[in-house]
């Protein structure tokens, strides 16, 4: 059974926020609730935090190179 991992990248950017998540296969599933997520590079200083995304949509932020540009 192949492991499915999205990583996370940010959307300003574009490094690596050295953050993936692991998918569950359930697509009803929320993810990373309340979680604060910081892109502390030189040229940022966003933060995001996800508030009601489901493992399905997720999914479909990252298509078939599983990246998320967030």
């Amino acid at each position: 059974m192949e492991r499915k991992v999205i990583d996370f990248y940010c959307k300003k950017c574009k490094k690596s926020l050295g953050i993936r998540y692991e998918l569950t296969g359930d697509k009803d599933a929320k993810i990373l609730s309340g979680i604060t997520i910081k892109c502390r590079t030189n040229k940022c200083s966003r933060v995001v935090i996800f508030k009601n995304v489901t493992e399905g949509t997720l999914i479909s932020m990252a298509g078939k190179t599983g990246k998320v540009y967030i």
